[in-house]
């Protein structure tokens, strides 16, 4: 070899050696994120809650970062979990409706990149743990979305307990109901799990942390509890944590909660055993807001409004990151972000550039919690459920809502009929504008008062919708309720 040509090919070593660490920093850190189903805004006792038992998370919050305006992308459970796996409005990929019972036949498009194929990618070891909820088709599954590793519920609930158990508490208002149609997984095969369904989910997320923890690659895990989802059941040693919990039915949901509390805590402790706490990102957050319809003292704290509803209670959630080595601990961040960011920040984490081309809408929030980047990292958020949307751009909050028909029976929050509902609405729509800076708990309409603020908000609704794709399915549930004395139908 001529010794210019071996100039050339030791110059093309080093590129491709400097590219490699460019991609794929030496130090990054192992990522843990961790989804509670249904759990409102004020459930935690770091966020106010006067009832439920949360120290491990109430710790974590106080070591880490509390988020005050963290949002999900949609208020109930199926879309909001696809715009979080792809950092992607789930409008944008027409994933706007919940599956409700249809996810056999549709689910999140094979065209999108999942936080899996993401982490894997770039070298992790990736696994999935508990409720996934985007498709139960083998292509749709978590091992064919990046995961190399599986076990958990595919649909978008199930029951706790498999049968009798000597240890269960069951809601005694609701049938405790069959794992039929709704097993549980480890890999692709169905397998039979007795015990607590949130224990067990802990035990497998654990168990990937032993098993991975100290490799030569580091480790992204989710684990993405049921719980507090309904069915209410727990197990008498959790009712004992929350005995001062006087109401029976929201006993058993404060008993949930501690058993998610607990799991936090398991994990926690696993990675201190293994002296990789510092070096591993922690992420909680909840898919929505909680539920309005099971007769209990869930919270989502001051904001009105449940799961369902674009009002605050529906889209805002508890939201920590606990990161001792690279987050300065004990901070509280008060602007607002989405689920929609996560993808963005492990992918910075990662090494991993995100110019693909692809739109995405959230953010690396990393930045902006250590102090490198300056202002908020949003100016607007969108949502859209059908004919309902809604917009926050700083203090502003609009929110759009078809009318119900004046004859329809007001359901409490109970579900319509299944059944195609159309777009629009004959009776027109609700338009709501509040100051979320000095009415967080959205009580005073000011649409009639400021008419140019109005404007300007659905102009920028209106350009982002241009930007969206049709759904792919349509809605088939919808609730008839109450909002400002106005009767309106939610889409979900």
């Amino acid at each position: 070899m001529s010794s210019l040509r071996r100039v050339i090919t030791a110059a093309i070593v080093l590129l491709l050696t400097a590219a490699g660490a460019a991609a794929q920093p030496a130090e990054r850190p192992n990522v843990v994120l961790v989804i509670a189903d249904d759990l409102g805004w004020g459930d935690l006792g770091s966020y106010g809650s006067p009832i439920m038992r949360t120290p491990r998370l109430d710790r974590l919050a106080a070591e880490g970062v509390r988020f005050t305006a963290a949002y999900v992308a949609a208020a109930v459970c199926s879309p909001s979990r696809a715009g979080l796996m792809t950092g992607r409005y789930p409008q944008r990929h027409g994933y706007e409706f919940n599956t409700s019972g249809r996810d056999v036949e549709i689910g999140l498009s094979t065209d999108e990149r999942t936080l899996g194929d993401l982490m894997r990618g770039a070298g992790y070891a990736t696994g999935y743990v508990g409720k996934w909820h985007l498709g139960r088709r083998p292509a749709r599954q978590p091992l064919s979305r990046g995961f190399d590793e599986y076990f958990g519920l595919l649909t978008g609930g199930t029951t706790y307990f498999a049968g009798d158990h000597p240890e269960a508490v069951l809601d005694p208002d609701r049938p405790a109901g069959t794992r039929a149609g709704r097993e549980i997984y480890s890999g692709r095969e169905v397998v039979e799990v007795e015990e607590y369904l949130t224990d067990v989910f802990t035990r497998r997320a654990v168990d990937f942390i032993d098993r991975h923890a100290g490799g030569q690659a580091p480790f992204f895990l989710v684990l993405s509890y049921n719980a507090p989802h309904t069915p209410l059941q727990a197990t008498r040693e959790y009712m004992d944590t929350v005995a001062h919990v006087e109401d029976f039915r929201t006993r058993i949901y404060a008993a949930m909660v501690s058993s998610v509390d607990r799991g936090v805590g398991a994990v926690v402790d696993r990675l201190a055993a293994h002296g990789v706490d510092d070096d591993t990102l922690v992420v909680f957050m909840s898919d929505n807001g909680c539920v309005g319809y099971a007769a209990i003292a869930c919270s989502n704290g001051p904001f009105s409004g449940t799961k369902r509803f674009h009002l605050e209670g529906g889209i805002r959630i508890p939201f920590i990151m606990h990161w001792p080595k690279g987050l300065e601990a004990g901070q509280v961040y008060d602007e607002p972000v989405i689920s929609l960011d996560l993808f963005a920040t492990f992918a910075g984490l990662a090494g991993i550039s995100l110019d693909d081309g692809v739109v995405r809408d959230g953010v690396d929030l990393v930045p902006y919690l250590t102090g490198d980047t300056d202002g908020r990292p949003h100016d607007v958020l969108y949502w859209r459920a059908g004919p309902n949307r809604a917009i926050r751009m700083g203090r502003w909050k609009l929110f759009e809502v078809n009318r119900a028909d004046p004859a329809a029976t007001h359901g409490g929050g109970r579900l319509l009929p299944l059944q195609d509902y159309p777009d629009a609405s004959p009776h027109g729509q609700v338009s709501l504008l509040y100051d979320l800076e000095d009415d967080e708990a959205e009580r005073v309409n000011l649409a009639d008062q400021l008419p140019e603020r109005m404007r300007d908000l659905r102009e920028r609704l209106d350009r982002w919708e241009d930007s969206l794709a049709l759904p792919v399915w349509p809605s088939n549930r919808s609730t008839i309720t109450e909002i400002d004395g106005d009767l309106v139908q939610l889409f979900f």
